[in-house]
């Protein structure tokens, strides 16, 4: 495992604790001093960086990704997925095994499980940002959204 993807498989086991911490009830200095560093290292990153969530048409979460959109949003994207609609067990999470951002398109490619047809994710943003498109798994193909946090 090289050192990015050690980092990445971390930063997506350990996503919501700064995230809680970042947003802290306030009041203990700590928090505050630590969330603040949070927020503002977050801000030095490309548009796509951080926790995302692909949800079904119904609203159904359906799989979680922690992304690295290093500064710009012109280097090459890194990714961790876990697939959400299942208990937590060895197989549900991996790496990424390709995304590529376009203007206004994001695909991503993943494959769960080795010898199987990969997963093949393809999103448009609309004018407000919001990412939309098709998740075709197992042969179907079935519509999606991708959510921040």
């Amino acid at each position: 495992m090289t050192g990015a993807r050690t980092v990445l498989l971390a930063v997506l086991i350990l996503a919501a604790a700064p995230q809680a911490i970042a947003q802290g009830e306030g009041g203990n200095p700590v928090d505050e001093r630590v969330g603040g560093s949070f927020n503002a290292a977050e801000s030095f990153q490309g548009p796509l960086d951080g926790s995302w969530t692909l949800v079904s048409a119904s609203g159904q979460a359906l799989l979680a990704f922690q992304l690295v959109d290093k500064p710009g949003g012109e280097s090459p994207l890194e990714g961790v997925w876990r697939d959400l609609r299942r208990p937590p067990a060895p197989g549900d999470i991996g790496f990424v095994d390709n995304l590529i951002r376009g203007p206004g398109t994001l695909s991503i490619t993943l494959n769960p499980t080795p010898g199987q047809p990969a997963v093949t994710i393809s999103l448009h943003a609309d004018p407000t940002g919001a990412w939309s498109g098709v998740m075709r798994e197992n042969g179907a193909d079935a519509p999606v959204k991708l959510r921040r946090g």
